[in-house]
């Protein structure tokens, strides 16, 4: 079983159902909607798709809706796309156009007032560069610096400029209650820059109803300077490295993304590391080396999830590019010795939860258990044990369904839906069969459980018990 988990972005190439039934056998674990792209109608179909397969195959599986944010998109183009060459005039235009070889319509008319010229502009993740030479007539004329392929619909990143838009337009508050409406498990926000950001989502999640978890975006420099208050008010972040590579310098993305899993080791928040991880397998059945080096790198690190883009939405190879993730995932987590990580967050343990899920790791770590086995009735247990990447695989029984597929993008656990147990015996003797059907140990190896007590009192975890397979 590896325990970093897979993000993968659904689209044109992985809206098929038999897609999806095999990229949840090939190692999804959350299936995330880009709502940049698509409608509401087409998100809605694939969601389901995602529910009837996840159901089908008996497996958990989180969603994950992907907010726009105060992001620059551009419009469409007359053949979809154009090949722009360096030194030739290109034109961002807020006149509504069909976008060719000269220009393209980007309607954002309050650009106009933080624009100006010898100002960078970027596209594509950064592989395109523009220089603004003048504004006028209510458009943005810039110099092609870095040519290449510009495709409909691709966003415009502005090096230090926090644009003068909504963290929350109307796009995106419709986005946020067809994720409150859908239940799905996470909300992913773009661009998030100050904690004021965060706090305006969950007051919108709030507003219809919804229980999502947030997954802070970072990808501007304002937010990495504002990260520790940024973490303090998220469930976890994004190490977004696309824009990100636009906003600080490309050699100091390595160490901006050691920090923040570092960071969200020691505040207990997930962390997902994303953009072009295996982007060359959008046209290639193989990866680079650098990109099984990178994929590999995070996992060292100990990043709960690695996360595909372009590659699982639009690649030609979607299904044995999550295989090949997989590979290297389990390749690499078999070369670390998770036990010697359980001592590093324990001064961060400030609270209960936190110190009996310390407590249970260590536990096991001194006796070799197998498998920590906690009954949750929201997650929080799993979510704190797995904080401290205990060597032992840990197993969160739920009857909540909805904690059930939340739990997928938690590093190293494994979640089964069950009856709840009201009695403490049932409770212990459930996790040792449970574990023997599933082959996690074998018969006089033991595990640890852990539950609140007493059980009759819905109490939140405060006791660890051992026991041994039968």
């Amino acid at each position: 079983m590896k325990r970093t988990k897979i993000v993968c972005t659904l689209g044109p190439s992985t809206d098929e159902y038999e897609k999806i039934i095999r990229l949840l056998k090939a190692g999804m674990n959350v299936a995330r909607l880009n709502m940049s792209h698509g409608t509401l109608d087409s998100h809605q179909a694939t969601l389901n798709l995602v529910k009837k397969a996840r159901k089908e195959l008996g497996v958990p599986c989180a969603i994950m809706v992907d907010t726009c944010g105060p992001e620059l998109r551009i419009g469409s183009f007359e053949n979809g796309k154009a090949t722009l060459k360096r030194d030739q005039t290109f034109i961002f235009s807020t006149t509504n156009l069909k976008g060719n070889d000269e220009r393209v319509y980007c309607g954002y008319p309050k650009l106009l007032e933080v624009i100006s010229p010898r100002q960078k502009l970027f596209a594509n993740n950064g592989l395109l560069e523009f220089a603004v030479v003048k504004i006028e007539n209510g458009e943005i004329i810039c110099k092609v610096k870095t040519g290449g392929e510009f495709s409909d619909h691709k966003s415009i990143s502005i090096p230090h400029v926090r644009l003068p838009l909504p963290f929350i337009s109307e796009k995106d508050e419709k986005n946020i209650e067809f994720a409150a409406k859908n239940a799905v498990e996470y909300i992913s926000a773009s661009f998030v820059s100050t904690v004021n950001d965060v706090k305006e989502l969950k007051d919108c999640i709030k507003k219809y109803h919804g229980k999502q978890e947030i997954i802070s975006k970072i990808e501007s420099a304002q937010g990495i300077q504002n990260l520790d208050k940024i973490f303090d008010e998220c469930d976890g972040v994004m190490v977004a490295r696309g824009d990100m590579g636009t906003e600080i310098h490309l050699e100091d993305i390595p160490s901006v993304q050691k920090n923040m899993i570092l960071k969200s080791l020691q505040k207990g928040k997930k962390v997902i590391v994303a953009t072009e991880m295996l982007e060359s397998m959008i046209y290639k059945i193989r990866p680079t080396r650098a990109e099984t080096t990178d994929v590999s790198q995070a996992i060292f690190d100990k990043t709960d999830a690695t996360m595909l883009s372009g590659e699982t939405a639009s690649g030609l190879y979607p299904v044995e590019v999550v295989q090949t993730m997989a590979r290297i995932i389990n390749a690499t987590e078999k070369k670390i010795d998770y036990n010697e990580a359980i001592e590093g967050n324990v001064e961060n343990s400030k609270n209960k939860l936190e110190a009996i899920s310390f407590s249970a790791c260590a536990t096991a770590k001194a006796v070799g258990a197998k498998a920590i086995v906690c009954f949750t009735e929201n997650g929080k247990t799993a979510k704190a044990i797995s904080r401290f990447r205990p060597q032992a695989v840990i197993l969160a029984l739920t009857h909540d369904e909805f904690v059930y597929n939340s739990l997928s993008l938690s590093w190293g656990v494994l979640p089964l839906l069950v009856k709840k147990q009201e009695e403490l015996q049932d409770m212990i003797s459930y996790a040792k069969r449970t574990v023997k059907r599933l082959k996690l140990a074998k018969v006089k190896e033991k595990i640890v459980v852990t539950f609140g007590f007493p059980t009759d009192e819905n109490c939140t975890t405060n006791a660890v018990n051992i026991s041994e397979i039968l």
